[in-house]
């Protein structure tokens, strides 16, 4: 019997339509067919490519793309990308069925709905037969569009998102199933008026949430129970919160089945309000608690979801509180970090570390630091997260006793593998103060003694109101009072 020829493909990008500069094609990565996998990527693969092996599958890598989290994609980059996607694609024909990894959040000059306009294209190139699954991010603004152009649609459940590969694999097991003729799965998307701030899935509301879509998924004839949460950051007439149901073609199933969720989340809608504290408010409620360490995320900063990871707001608070026992990760800053290079270690040196990017996210901090250690920024995940990081060079800095990770390009925290690089034991400081928003909880949740969240004004903040709405549709909770919503009882046929 011969092997299932997969294709997998994708362009990935969370859109932040508040960035002030649009995304270029050269911010994009690419890996075009033929080319060698990076090494972390290639470890990531892995349980996907141990699965394709047991399925009797081999998998073709045909193309990749993708960057940071940044502004709005250039038309004619979008233009490029889908092309050279779809040529590449093209010259692999004919293939038993293709996996797309996306992300779901991705916005385009004149598109609103890149991963819809990307799953169409592919649908019309590969025809109607062969079946198309794709995986995402859960902060993606779904559409009935991409969901119908795909025959699954299958975004990670958990946010920090350990399980996005486990999302890949069973892509590939369902294009199997649809190879074989045991599933003709059909979807329903259910979109809820509603701006999601930014929850995790590992202690907050949003985990009752994943366990109904979990109880959900054992019912007969359901495939897929899913949320996208949405990108509050983002004004298009997409946004929303969106639930996701894929079932063995019943569509009337997949839709009552979805409105069911939507039902349980806007009736408990007010339990995801989530309040914000000052940087010196934050600090003030860490000191308060016994035992160490105590992490402070500055989310409102957070560059995994567009912020340029410069802001100095937590720090200079910090600084002033003249907390003792503190170290802090990271700041982004080329000019300190080539600064501190040339010094080199043992150094004391003026600088003005961050604050460089705009106003908003704070001043640059005008301070003397001690550089105590420099490093190629390459750091191996020691936490949930165990593929390798790169932040390009990075200068560990002591400032007013605080140490501080300064990194060549922006990112966030999501593993305690980079203190390590840099000689901190996370374990020891009274105070672990990071950017993120809540990818840093696989590495964090089960060593902190609290977790703090500390809110300045950023592009992420968590008081979504700041931002203003040109296109998102009103009315819509939390901003609107008069929201509301009720499921739809369409017509539709019980079988697709």
């Amino acid at each position: 019997m011969a092997l299932m020829k997969i294709a997998i493909a994708g362009v990935s990008h969370e859109t932040n339509t508040y960035c002030s500069q649009p995304t270029p094609l050269e911010a994009f990565q690419v890996r075009r067919r033929g080319e060698a996998e990076r090494p972390e990527r290639a470890a990531f693969m892995a349980p996907l490519l141990q699965e394709a092996d047991r399925l009797g599958a081999t998998l073709v890598t045909v193309y990749g793309a993708g960057t940071a989290p940044s502004g709005t994609i250039e038309a004619a980059a979008w233009q490029t990308l889908k092309a050279d996607l779809l040529a590449d694609l093209r010259a692999e024909l004919p293939v038993d069925g293709v996996i797309l990894s996306l992300h779901g959040a991705g916005a385009v000059e004149g598109e609103d709905d890149l991963e819809g306009d990307l799953a169409e294209a592919v649908r019309e190139l590969v025809g109607p037969d062969i079946p198309i699954t794709a995986f995402f991010d859960l902060h993606g603004n779904a559409t009935q569009r991409m969901a119908d152009a795909l025959d699954a649609t299958l975004p990670c459940h958990e946010y920090p998102h350990v399980d996005l590969l486990e999302r890949g694999v069973e892509a590939l097991q369902l294009i199997a199933r649809i190879r074989a003729g045991e599933l003709k799965p059909v979807t329903h998307v259910e979109t809820l008026p509603m701006l999601m701030q930014p929850s995790d899935t590992f202690v907050g509301p949003m985990k009752k949430v994943n366990e109904l879509c979990a109880e959900i998924e054992q019912r007969p004839g359901v495939v897929e129970c899913g949320l996208f949460h949405g990108f509050p950051y983002c004004d298009t007439p997409l946004v929303g919160l969106h639930v996701i149901v894929t079932t063995d073609g019943d569509r009337q199933l997949a839709r009552t089945t979805a409105q069911e969720v939507a039902g349980y989340i806007w009736d408990n809608r007010e339990g995801f309000r989530q309040t914000s504290l000052t940087p010196a408010e934050a600090i003030a409620e860490a000191l308060k608690v016994d035992g160490l360490p105590v992490v402070i995320n500055e989310t409102s900063d957070n560059p995994g979801g567009g912020a340029p990871g410069d802001g100095t707001h937590l720090l200079r608070a910090l600084i002033e509180a003249k907390v003792e026992s503190c170290c802090f990760g990271f700041i982004a800053d080329k000019e300190v970090v080539e600064q501190a290079t040339a010094a080199g270690v043992g150094a004391t040196i003026d600088v003005k570390l961050g604050g460089k990017t705009d106003e908003l996210h704070g001043a640059p901090l005008e301070v003397r630091a001690y550089v105590k250690a420099l490093t190629d920024g390459k750091y191996l995940g020691r936490d949930r997260y165990k593929y390798p990081g790169d932040l390009g060079k990075t200068a560990r800095l002591v400032i007013e006793g605080i140490d501080v990770i300064v990194t060549d390009k922006p990112g966030q925290v999501s593993d305690s593998g980079v203190f390590l690089l840099h000689g901190i034991d996370v374990d020891a400081y009274k105070i672990v103060a990071l950017k993120s928003s809540n990818h840093f909880r696989a590495g964090f949740q089960d060593r902190a003694k609290a977790i703090i969240t500390a809110d300045p004004p950023g592009l992420t903040t968590l008081n979504i109101a700041v931002f203003p709405r040109a296109r998102t549709p009103r009315p819509i909770w939390p901003l609107d009072a008069e929201a509301a919503w009720s499921p739809k009882q369409e017509a539709v046929s019980a079988q697709a």
